[in-house]
């Protein structure tokens, strides 16, 4: 599925396969590798060994068990009182250590999640995977998969170990009670066992295909809901909410339909589940009357032996049950190694390979373009080609030409962003350079976070903030919405003209060598475009920009126009008169 929401679905997803297997591997072994993963073993060591203890006093009550049905059978009121106290003592302790487990198991799951979903978030953030992952749209609702899946597989991953240990463990101690009173039982419950997982399994591996597309199908809706609040106002101005609610009832529909078909399907799954809990409840009668009205056993001896095929019988119906759990709990585990496998094959791709050129990027202390051509991300559109261009301190650059030449995606290539293509660029270090596009991005939070945004300078006053907005026309700002901690969508409440002017006081507060400028004033009047970058002059910044604006030209020295084609031409800025195309 792409962003726009087509699902995209992978037959091969669908099956318990080693690729599957191998997958949930590739998800976990980071966790139980890390530099301090022993306190997560010596959880893991805690929990098993609160299982053994479990089964263990399972096995001990069944032999209480045995010794209070004779006691009550002969009218041994005082052992079987106390007997009784004893097996009151064993429950309470079973129960004991079952709060034990799942505190344990819950703290795991919490730690797991916590640490699986920075681990995420990390690659996600980490030489800006985001950016690649949204424009190639292969990858849908990251954000989602991220927040939601983490908790499900952990929960369920650290449920395998206890659920898969136990059920070992409770058939080993409770087959050697059984087999010394009742073999047959014993072999009895283990072919009953064998037969309902195996049926189980057949049934619930055709849901895997069925829970993946119903995950995806919610995930689509939940993208279309988000996509109306984050255009909300330009959805008002198109009177578009009878397009919308069309459209967002469709995908509602999609997430109907599929949740009817899985509806469909568990319905006949139902049946057979509890027709085997139905033979389960006469089989120990069935195979152990025989032997008591032969009086081959005592009445206590059955028991015994009904109390441990139970347990038996419980451990492996756990089992068993957490088929549906896996095959309910497979599409996350499949959304989620799908981004961990996009962050690997991103990290391939970064690497220039024979079949497909890239931009070379190099640090130094100027701006060079050495025989540069640009493509699209995917290769669609060569856009410019074999641009040499040096741009010195001082050298303040307009690039023009008609929309569609590739002005922005030279900023792009140039930013780092956009890869593809031939030739090298030489920019310098990060932390002197900044750029500023049309609509500049708004963090969540306080307004103070907002001016000094990309850095975390804490060294500056409010009233050096104060001063800062002061000098970029937003001498009000601060008062109006409550001070520097005043936190708001700052997106919605500021205008685009003041989101603008906003940006140039990071300027300001970061100090950069170089500042981009792509339609960084459009929506402000020519006299605050003109005090902006007599701003940015007088900070000793050299300054690349975009504008379809004359007014522009005079600000800068050099001019880059762009041609349709890919060609390309240096201008002096006062020179050039601009087109109508421009």
């Amino acid at each position: 599925m792409t962003q726009v929401g087509r699902l995209h679905l992978d037959p091969t997803s669908y099956r318990l396969d080693r690729r599957f297997f191998r997958r949930i591997w590739q998800l976990s072994k980071p966790y139980w590798s890390r530099k301090d993963a022993w306190r997560s073993w010596i959880g893991l060591g805690t929990l098993l060994g609160s299982v053994v203890a479990y089964s263990l006093f399972g096995a001990w009550a069944s032999f209480v068990l045995k010794r209070q049905t004779d006691a009550l059978l002969g009218h041994h009121q005082p052992l079987f009182w106390g007997l009784l106290g004893l097996q009151a003592a064993i429950l309470g302790g079973r129960v004991g250590i079952s709060m034990t487990q799942g505190f344990v198991s819950g703290r795991m799951v919490l730690h797991w999640r916590r640490w699986l979903t920075v681990y995420l978030v990390d690659r996600y953030l980490a030489r800006r995977t985001y950016y690649e992952i949204a424009l190639d749209h292969r990858i849908d609702n990251p954000d989602q998969r991220i927040q939601e899946e983490t908790g499900i597989f952990c929960t369920y991953m650290a449920g395998i170990p206890q659920q898969v240990f136990g059920t070992f463990v409770d058939i080993g101690v409770q087959s050697v009670v059984i087999a010394t009173i009742a073999p047959s039982l014993m072999w009895g419950i283990f072919l009953f066992a064998a037969l309902k997982t195996a049926v189980m399994v057949s049934v619930y591996i055709p849901s895997i295909r069925k829970n993946f597309e119903l995950t995806v199908s919610e995930a689509d809706l939940r993208y279309g809901l988000l996509h109306v609040r984050d255009n909300a106002e330009t959805v008002a101005f198109y009177r578009g909410e009878y397009a919308e609610n069309r459209h967002l009832l469709g995908r509602l529909g999609t997430v109907i339909a599929k949740k009817k078909t899985l509806i469909m399907y568990y319905v006949p799954v139902t049946g057979v589940i509890l027709g085997f809990d139905v033979i389960w409840m006469v089989l120990p009668l069935l195979l152990l009357a025989p032997q008591f009205f032969a009086h081959h056993v005592a009445y206590g001896a059955i028991a015994q032996a009904t109390f441990a095929g139970t347990q038996i019988m419980l451990a492996l119906t756990v089992f068993s049950q957490s088929v549906p759990l896996l095959t309910a709990a497979a599409p996350r585990a499949i959304r989620l190694a799908e981004i961990q496998e996009k962050f690997e094959a991103l990290e391939r791709d970064r690497h220039p390979t024979a079949g497909r050129e890239q931009i070379s990027f190099l640090e130094g202390p100027e701006i060079r373009l050495n025989k540069v051509s640009i493509e699209t991300p995917g290769g669609e559109q060569s856009l410019v080609r074999d641009i040499d261009l040096r741009i010195a301190a001082g050298d303040h650059l307009v690039i023009l030409g008609q929309t569609g030449v590739g002005k922005s995606s030279l900023l792009r290539a140039m930013a780092g962003l956009w890869g593809r293509g031939g030739g090298s660029i030489q920019m310098p270090p990060a932390d002197q350079m900044l750029f500023l596009p049309q609509r500049p991005y708004m963090i969540l939070a306080d307004l103070r976070s907002q001016v000094v945004y990309p850095t975390n300078r804490s060294d500056i006053s409010d009233a050096g903030l104060q001063a800062i907005l002061e000098r970029v026309s937003l001498p009000n700002l601060a008062a109006q919405h409550g001070g520097f901690a005043a936190e708001k969508d700052w997106a919605k409440v500021l205008s685009l003209g003041e989101q603008q002017r906003l940006a140039f006081a990071r300027v300001l507060v970061a100090h950069p060598k170089y500042v981009f400028l792509d339609e960084a004033t459009s929506a402000v009047d020519l006299g605050t475009e003109r005090l902006l970058y007599e701003l940015l002059a007088g900070s000793g910044a050299t300054f690349v920009s975009i504008s379809h604006r004359e007014s522009i030209l005079r600000r800068h020295r050099k001019a880059l126009r762009l041609l349709a084609g890919g060609g390309w031409e240096v201008l002096v800025a006062s020179d050039v008169a601009l087109s109508p195309v421009d």
